[in-house]
């Protein structure tokens, strides 16, 4: 039977399901060790170790694949919501633009007006 257990706090299961929920919930590594004990020959323990070094390692391999496709998702993400608010800018300016040109304008008509010409030219407009 093989029994799980956290490289990073002092949880433990017996079953795979629980050991990978909890990898997922807390982004920690659970490493799966057999019960039958070590081998007796003089490679034992370094079967041991290499065979807990690979499952740490392809247990880290997974965990930092799963960080990069969400940091590559959210980068994704931010991209667009940029290229959004630069559109977004550039229709404020076009707005910018054209508003104070009209103002431009209703400032020269006013200027007129204000003027001994234009003035003059307005009354005369009214006279019946």
């Amino acid at each position: 039977m093989t029994h799980y257990q956290c490289g990073s706090c002092s949880y433990q299961s017996d079953h795979l399901g629980e050991a990978q929920q909890h990898s997922h919930q807390t982004a920690h590594v659970c490493i799966g060790k057999d019960g039958a004990g070590p081998a007796e020959d003089k490679f034992g323990k370094a079967k041991v170790v290499v065979s807990a070094s690979a499952s740490v390692l392809a247990a880290t391999i997974g965990v930092l694949a799963w960080k990069y496709r969400g940091l590559r998702e959210e980068h994704e993400e931010l991209q667009t919501k940029h290229e959004g608010l630069l559109s977004m800018a550039a229709g404020l300016v076009v707005q910018l633009a054209e508003s104070t040109a009209g103002n431009e304008s209703l400032k020269s008509e006013n200027d007129y007006l204000k003027s001994a010409t234009g003035a003059s030219k307005t009354l005369k407009s009214y006279d019946c």
